[in-house]
């Protein structure tokens, strides 16, 4: 993916292509000046591979990876302003072009790229592609149990208990949920059994006997629950075995929570642990519905939806196991979007090795490696085996060299302006990169710290950046 990296020095290789003109005149098109460019290409493509087989074969540390992600992300943010869009800008404006078409066209660019990048990244992840990168696999388990808890959260918004809880706490109570049902005449639970759950009803009318003597056959009605009551909560709070038998007066269809679950639940959120009692020591809904913070069961379904953040490593995996790991042919695809724009610039800009920027070679080989190492853990997890690891990343290689000298061939002669959009293009998909992949991995993998290393990064860029142009200046 940050093969994006190579049109970060795009602007300035343009402007050196324009301010050389006679040279690249004299430069003639050859098949060794395209197959040149092609191996430069491969060689900072070749890092996926590497950086494929390292993720693979060390456990590399979360928190490296995410501060060298954090670190090139800084720099490719000073690339993108300093180098890219002021420095293609001030290239269109020395040409002759006006001040507010230069920057239509580099804006312009910029928008359109990162419209592009987002919509081809939607696409690639709508058809199994999600498990090319760490990022993007997380946020399709995220997408999966949210959609997985819609109906859920649903369910339990129709239960005033559970309205009363901040939406923030049901995060908590969600894997502990479990579905039951009961037919007409069957028992639930029976007198002086010990306590197994607590039940909600979704549907359905539960009766609630008492003996009249001990020993009776027959029992004396004395409440009942419908759709929206909980029952059964008193034995689990008080840790006494049943005082009452409950019946399905109709077929009854709910939900549960068991009682180890609903003692770890007690243990871990006071505010459940505050509701239930208040319930279990008043034995009606009422003192629940007399809350002013009960909210509408519209209103806290949503906020329950968005408040769910939490993702554990176990719940990534079983989406990527459950959806197949993706498919290969999505991912791949993926790959080569991300691999395109980085090689066609480096073709684009070869046009001798005496006027070869290497920084931009070595900047791209860099930045494929944590990326490509989070990458292959992520696609192994997700059911991959290391062959076909390698085969996916392994045929940007050959892709990228082959972009390299498509750009090698049609774009070093290409109109000024059409090379202006071409790089504002990039830049654009590089900025949505940026702020979709880079940045998120970075935080969730490293903390607050990444913060400093993405300065770092920034201010070693800025640095080069402004001793170019103090040595343009003399």
């Amino acid at each position: 993916m940050f093969t994006f990296l190579a049109v970060a020095s795009g602007a300035d290789a343009a402007q050196a292509l324009v301010e050389n003109a006679p040279a690249v005149v004299q430069n003639v098109l050859t098949p060794a000046r395209v197959a040149i460019a092609a191996l430069l290409a491969a060689i900072a493509m070749s890092s996926v591979v590497i950086g494929a087989w390292l993720g693979l074969t060390f456990k590399a540390s979360d928190k490296l990876i995410a501060n060298i992600l954090a670190f090139g992300s800084g720099a490719l943010v000073n690339a993108l302003a300093v180098d890219l869009a002021f420095g293609t800008t001030q290239h269109l404006v020395n040409s002759g072009v006006p001040n507010i078409r230069a920057w239509a066209i580099v804006a312009g660019g910029f928008i359109a790229g990162g419209l592009i990048y987002y919509i081809c990244n939607k696409l690639v992840d709508k058809f199994g592609g999600s498990a090319r990168h760490k990022t993007t696999a997380r946020r399709h388990a995220m997408d999966r149990k949210r959609d997985e808890a819609a109906e859920l959260l649903g369910r339990l918004s129709k239960n005033v208990v559970f309205r009363s809880l901040p939406p923030s706490e049901i995060d908590h109570i969600l894997p502990f949920v479990r579905d039951f049902s009961a037919e007409a005449g069957e028992e639930i639970y029976r007198i002086g059994q010990e306590p197994c759950a607590l039940y909600l009803i979704d549907e359905g009318k539960v009766g609630i006997y008492v003996e009249v003597h001990h020993g009776a056959d027959q029992n004396k009605r004395i409440s009942e629950s419908h759709e929206g009551d909980i029952f059964g909560e008193m034995a689990l709070v008080s840790h006494t075995t049943r005082t009452n038998t409950a019946v399905a007066e109709t077929t009854v269809k709910g939900m549960m929570i068991e009682k180890d679950d609903f003692e770890h639940l007690m243990e871990d959120s006071p505010k459940i642990r505050e509701v239930i009692t208040r319930l279990a020591e008043h034995h009606t809904l009422e003192s629940i519905h007399m809350q002013a913070d009960v909210m509408d069961a519209a209103e806290w379904e949503e906020m329950a939806a968005d408040s769910m953040k939490r993702l554990h490593s176990s719940e990534v995996h079983q989406a990527l196991a459950e959806h197949q790991g993706g498919s290969p042919l999505a991912i791949w695809i993926g790959n080569i979007l991300d691999a395109i724009p980085g090689s066609l610039v480096i073709g684009a800009t070869y046009l001798s090795i005496s006027t070869f920027n290497p920084t931009l070679l070595i900047a791209i080989f860099l930045a494929n490696l944590p990326e490509a190492m989070a990458s292959a853990t992520t696609m192994r997890h997700a059911g991959y085996s290391n062959a076909k690891i390698y085969g996916l990343w392994g045929s940007l290689i050959l892709i990228g060299a082959a972009c390299a000298a498509i750009g090698n061939i049609f774009l070093p002669t290409a109109p000024i302006e059409f090379l202006a959009i071409c790089e504002a293009v990039s830049g654009g998909a590089i900025l949505a990169l940026v702020a979709q992949v880079m940045f998120p991995h970075a935080y969730e993998e490293g903390g607050d710290s990444v913060g400093l290393t993405t300065i770092a990064g920034f201010a070693i860029a800025f640095l080069l950046s402004a001793l170019e142009i103090v040595g343009a200046a003399h």
